[in-house]
């Protein structure tokens, strides 16, 4: 399993620390304050959002207020009630979506970019991914296997910001 890499404590302490400032003092190796990685954002935009924006952004899952990793999208969750839903997207909505994005990646190692919550939550267990509740009407993870190309796309933006730290 990729995360095998990483102390199931810090991994937990990760996602608890996304929500939670205290979480950071749980005695990970995740220095408190540490910067959000740089991510190329013309390929976030023009290739990461769709993808979240179609596998995530559901009202039960991502496309929810009440979700830390929230994904704004045409049709689902948009961040004023004065928009309508098919609107087109704000530059803050957009922003908002990138910046959670980017956030997944605090604490990943450079040299394991499949440590990243945004690539391993998604994917199956069989593949090597982690437990996730977003599975589809037939029961089925996001991504079944590496070789999805949403899932390549994924990974290879979360590479591109491991490389360049």
């Amino acid at each position: 399993m990729r995360l095998q890499l990483i102390r199931p404590i810090c991994a937990l302490a990760l996602l608890l620390s996304l929500l939670s400032p205290a979480a950071i003092a749980s005695g990970c190796a995740i220095p408190r304050g540490e910067a959000v990685p740089e991510a190329d954002r013309p390929l976030f935009e023009a290739e990461v959002h769709p993808i979240l924006a179609r596998d995530c952004a559901f009202t039960a899952c991502h496309g929810s207020s009440d979700r830390f990793f929230r994904v704004y999208a045409l049709g689902r969750l948009r961040k004023s009630d004065a928009l309508e839903l098919y609107d087109p997207l704000t530059p803050d909505e957009l922003e908002e979506s990138y910046s959670r994005a980017r956030s997944l990646l605090v604490g990943v190692p450079r040299d394991n970019p499949d440590a990243c919550l945004l690539l391993a939550k998604p994917l199956s267990p069989a593949a090597g991914g982690t437990a996730h509740l977003g599975v589809d009407a037939w029961g089925k993870d996001v991504f079944a296997s590496v070789d999805d190309p949403r899932y390549r796309t994924l990974r290879r933006w979360v590479t591109l910001a491991m490389e360049a730290q």
